[in-house]
């Protein structure tokens, strides 16, 4: 009498249920939740990295200006700088770009972080307009007419700054501008508040800023107001009186 047992094979496993797999997707979203801002944190401080090798170059471009000039700064104006560097850097032209700001606010940037865009010129760094060889003749009575860094020769160079993070190609700050009310809060010259064109808050609380020496460090927003961005600047005065609940301590 011939056998009709069905052979038995043992697979070794068995499907998911449904409750197994909703619980999966709950703890690789739960997962996704918890990388994603560590991910995010990781690319603000690489592209803070790649500005601050930006503001190496800038250096290396004043350099270059300097000993062509006589070591003076020659013909920087609110944005001739760009102009009379040019040669140095139009082999590399996205370089007047912080990597976290290559789009103005016309082309859809946050206005917070935005490159700024004027007389045909784009880019997302400005100068310290207190650094020029002559002095600007329709300076207001109220900013020292003698506090320009004519040379870079200067005492202390390492706190006096050069070139920074800016909303605007220039600016000439002065102690008592105020910081800004609110994240993203630029001036218009006529108010000139230039404080606020280099208070921007593009690196997590910091800006990178190229010194007179020629190094490059992250500054906090509130050290802002502690740089030597004239002769006369007396960083240990009281900082402003009140400083908006957005700016970091």
């Amino acid at each position: 009498m011939e056998r009709t047992d069905k052979p038995h094979f043992e697979t070794g496993s068995r499907a998911f249920t449904l409750v197994e797999l909703l619980i999966v997707i709950a703890i690789l979203a739960l997962l996704l939740t918890l990388l994603i801002p560590t991910l995010e944190n990781a690319k603000r401080q690489s592209l803070a990295v790649v500005c601050r090798s930006n503001e190496k170059q800038w250096g290396l471009f004043f350099t270059l200006f300097l000993q062509e000039n006589r070591q003076k700064f020659t013909g920087l104006g609110y944005h001739k700088w760009m102009d009379v560097l040019e040669p140095y850097y139009e082999a590399t032209p996205d370089i007047v770009f912080c990597p976290a700001a290559t789009l103005t606010a016309s082309q859809g940037a946050d206005p917070a972080v935005a490159a700024w865009e004027e007389e045909g010129r784009k880019g997302s760094y400005g100068t310290n307009y207190w650094i020029r060889e002559t002095a600007y003749p329709y300076l207001p009575a109220t900013y020292p007419s003698n506090g320009w860094w004519k040379t870079f020769d200067v005492p202390q160079a390492n706190s006096v700054p050069v070139l920074l993070d800016a909303a605007r190609p220039s600016g000439l700050p002065l102690y008592d501008d105020l910081p800004p009310e609110y994240d993203g809060q630029t001036s218009s010259y006529e108010q000139m508040q230039c404080m606020r064109y280099f208070c921007v808050n593009r690196h997590a609380g910091t800006v990178n800023g190229l010194f007179m020496d020629m190094s490059v460090s992250p500054i906090p927003l509130r050290g802002l107001w502690q740089l030597r961005w004239h002769q006369h600047w007396n960083p240990n005065r009281t900082p402003p009186p009140a400083w908006p609940d957005w700016m970091p301590e």
